[in-house]
């Protein structure tokens, strides 16, 4: 079954053979030749400041964190201006089946994702020949990155409802808001900062010196953590919201301190000057640590994808962070 792309700007729809993004933070198809042009560019992020009063807040984060390269802010309507061979863009995209009827709930959605994508030269000549009509931006986009987010699966929204309005996912992702924001952006230059090491997205990371500093230190667990988003996929949809999950049952083997805070208080923390770690499941099936200073993940772990958290999940944390 084909795919279906849209990205800010809305109008741009495209067909996509099947793919995945299963991962946090992932290095798509970016060679170390494209990452190193991107260095010595400017990267275009797409961002409608007049759409909701925290995007300007956006685009300062951005303007403030986005150290890999230079970067500029630009609004959707100026899009095809900056549409050029070698130019890199940041945008927030959704993959969906084709034929999807947007004005449903996304029961059959398959992902949100913000990437980092740069034209395709031959594709795009045949683009500027037709004047910019009926683009595929599965054969415009040269994929470099990407950075998945994750919802609640017994909210009901539309497409449109995370592609518009606040930048960073309408305020629909369990993992959001201003400070999350930045520690992806930090991970996203991570990741393109440490090639080879970090071209394989599946990889167990265990940072010693952080995580010894964790055991003597809170770990703040945010309440979307305790989301029971049970089923593999967004295509478990349920209707009626489940409580949350029992952080005393998730947590019962965790020997150190640990504290649940709301995702607001996460990210002021995040915001503030202090540095703390921080535990997320960004995906099915990474459990994470970060540390908010530096939006560094200290642990990042694999776990069985069934959307529900439980003990069994920490169990790679805990043993890392006792042996040492």
């Amino acid at each position: 079954m084909k795919k279906i792309i849209s990205f800010i700007p809305l109008f741009l729809l495209l067909s996509l053979s099947s793919m995945q993004c299963n991962a946090q933070f992932s290095l798509d198809y970016g060679s170390e030749k494209e990452i190193a042009s991107l260095k010595n560019s400017t990267l275009y992020v797409i961002i409608d400041q007049d759409a909701h009063e925290n995007n300007p807040e956006y685009a300062k984060i951005v303007e403030e964190n986005w150290t890999f390269s230079k970067v500029e802010i630009i609004e959707s309507r100026d899009f095809i201006k900056y549409l050029k061979p070698g130019n890199f863009f940041l945008t927030l995209t959704t993959m969906y089946p084709e034929g999807f009827n947007l004005e449903k709930s996304p029961a059959s959605l398959i992902h949100f994702y913000y990437q980092l994508w740069t034209p395709e030269p031959d594709y795009l000549k045949k683009l500027q020949k037709r004047n910019y009509k009926n683009i595929e931006f599965s054969s415009l986009a040269n994929s470099m990155a990407s950075i998945s987010l994750i919802f609640d699966k017994s909210e009901s929204f539309k497409a449109e409802d995370v592609m518009s309005g606040e930048y960073f996912g309408n305020g629909l992702p369990l993992y959001r808001g201003l400070g999350v924001f930045k520690n992806y952006l930090q991970g996203f230059q991570n990741k393109l900062s440490n090639l080879p090491k970090n071209v394989y997205t599946f990889v167990h990371i265990k940072n010693e010196k952080e995580l010894k500093a964790l055991k003597t230190q809170i770990l703040y667990v945010p309440s979307t953590f305790l989301t029971d988003n049970t089923g593999s996929s967004i295509l478990s949809y349920t209707k009626n919201k489940r409580p949350l999950l029992d952080e005393k049952e998730i947590f019962v083997d965790y020997p150190y301190e640990y504290k649940v805070i709301s995702i607001k208080e996460l990210n002021e923390k995040i915001l503030g000057d202090e540095t703390i770690y921080y535990i997320s499941k960004p995906t099915e099936v990474e459990i994470n640590v970060t540390n908010s200073k530096t939006g560094e993940m200290i642990s990042h772990s694999f776990v069985k994808e069934n959307g529900k958290t439980s003990k069994k999940e920490l169990k790679e944390l805990i043993k890392d962070m006792k042996e040492l």
